[in-house]
């Protein structure tokens, strides 16, 4: 069942309209003024897209640039706790 939207030449206002089946009327009533002078407009569309639909559309470099970008953050040495511990001979008994 599409969704029809309607632009009233009186007062400029758009009305929508829900129709079972696909044989769109010609004018329906404008919900602001009431009157019949109506036209059928093109409405937007919107879709979404599954997550996967997404991810496919994703650059292919994406995984190296953000595997590069991890690499360079202090988060991602291996020995950042090394550098910060203290020396077994240095600590306190």
């Amino acid at each position: 069942m599409p969704i029809y939207e309607y632009r009233c030449e009186d007062c400029k206002g758009k009305t929508a309209k829900l129709v079972k089946g696909f044989d769109a009327p010609e004018s329906i009533a404008c919900r602001e003024c009431r009157g019949e002078n109506t036209h059928r407009i093109i409405s937007s569309v919107a879709f979404h897209k599954s997550l996967n639909s997404r991810l496919q559309d994703l650059d292919p470099r994406y995984d190296r640039m953000a595997d590069a970008a991890a690499a360079s953050t202090a988060e991602s040495d291996p020995n950042r706790f090394l550098k910060s511990a203290i020396p077994l001979d240095a600590a306190e008994d």
